[in-house]
């Protein structure tokens, strides 16, 4: 049975441990937008003097707008209507957008910019989401030894920023690759 004076010193350190805990995310939060930032600036770097470079502003808005409706979806903290976002976009993508787009009195132009701008919002969100998801099937024991503060804990309080932290290391490596595809493609 604990005493009066046990409780006290267990309800201290459990509010010591959130109002820390609260920096901390923030403190994750703000590194892993930083190497966003620096993987977005990859993509300028890699794509400037291209023809594709004027597409750049369009494609970086509708990614820090996948970013930031993600981050508010997962910090809303409730998993059903995550799920329910995400199915709703999956539908709207794949069968209505397409559909709205094709059948619209838009130029050929029009309607493909559309749709491959759509698709990167819908595709950006939807990995962000996958990448959380999986952060927080990791099992309870999980432990990395020679990172000691990797655990199954940290891992889940700080899931939205390694997403994005995940997202960020995607694009740098896309940067490296993306001038290739983008004239292979053209050649076709």
């Amino acid at each position: 049975m604990e005493t009066r004076v046990e409780k006290y010193k267990k309800r201290k350190k459990e509010l010591q441990k959130q109002i820390l805990g609260i920096p901390r995310m923030l403190f994750f939060l703000i590194i892993s937008l930083f190497a966003y930032m620096i993987s977005i600036l990859l993509w300028a770097k890699s794509l400037s003097g291209t023809v594709y470079y004027d597409l750049l502003d369009t494609i970086i808005t509708i990614n820090l707008m996948a970013v930031g409706l993600f981050m508010g979806l997962c910090y809303m903290n409730l998993k059903f209507f995550i799920v329910l976002v995400k199915s709703l976009l999956k539908i709207m993508f794949t069968v209505w957008i397409v559909i709205i787009v094709q059948f619209s009195s838009m130029e050929q132009l029009e309607q493909n910019v559309w749709i491959i701008l759509s698709a990167f919002f819908f595709v950006y969100l939807e990995v962000l989401i996958d990448i959380n998801d999986c952060l927080f099937q990791v099992k309870d024991d999980f432990k990395v030894p020679k990172f000691k503060f990797l655990t199954s804990t940290f891992l889940k309080d700080n899931s939205i920023s390694i997403s994005i932290l995940f997202l960020s290391i995607i694009n740098g490596v896309l940067s490296f690759f993306i001038i290739d595809v983008l004239d292979t493609i053209k050649a076709f």
